[in-house]
């Protein structure tokens, strides 16, 4: 064969990372569990700066934070992420350590913002409840629902379409004047 067939060398397979589609975030191992399956992820991040006096931070180890994700082949998807610690060597400065930040998911959330869009795209576009949806992600109904309430709150606010409205009238040709109601109605 004068192809791989698998990934080659390397710290990260471009090909997992393609699977998982989740820009600057690498896929080190999968395993499949009894409940579904376990991704371990990391970022590609080796420099940034501290937020508050912007000096090249020093890594200072990784935290590991559990996520769920969208489901895949019908099983939960947990993402445990090795989240980087950095640790600001100035002096001065009032920050001593912070983590890594990425749009995969925000401080402290227990869902990745895929599986939050996910969720929030069923719930407008197919007959299914918060309950059903919360089953297929591996979480409790108020885990999801404390999760996807800001979008779904977002996606459904009303447009500027109908401002300056006072009144919504119904169209009578809407209305069908050859049918009469049976005798008793």
């Amino acid at each position: 064969m004068t192809h791989f067939t698998s990934c080659p060398g390397g710290r990260w397979c471009t090909r997992a990372d393609a699977l998982s589609s989740v820009e600057g975030v690498h896929l080190t191992s999968v395993t499949s569990t009894g409940h579904g399956f376990v991704l371990r992820v990391e970022t590609g991040e080796t420099l940034t700066g501290c937020p508050d006096c912007g000096v090249v931070a020093v890594g200072h180890g990784r935290r590991h934070v559990r996520l769920h994700d969208i489901p895949c082949f019908g099983q939960p998807v947990r993402l445990l992420w090795a989240k980087r610690i950095w640790r600001c060597p100035e002096p001065h400065c009032p920050r001593t350590t912070f983590t890594e930040s990425h749009p995969l998911a925000g401080p402290r959330s227990k869902l990745t913002t895929r599986a939050v869009g996910w969720a929030v795209d069923a719930l407008c576009g197919y007959d299914t409840s918060v309950s059903a949806l919360a089953y297929q992600l591996g979480v409790s109904w108020h885990t999801l629902w404390d999760a996807i309430k800001p979008e779904a709150i977002r996606r459904t606010t009303p447009a500027d379409r109908l401002t300056g409205v006072d009144a919504l009238g119904v169209d009578e040709h809407v209305w069908s004047h050859t049918a009469r109601p049976a005798p008793g109605w």
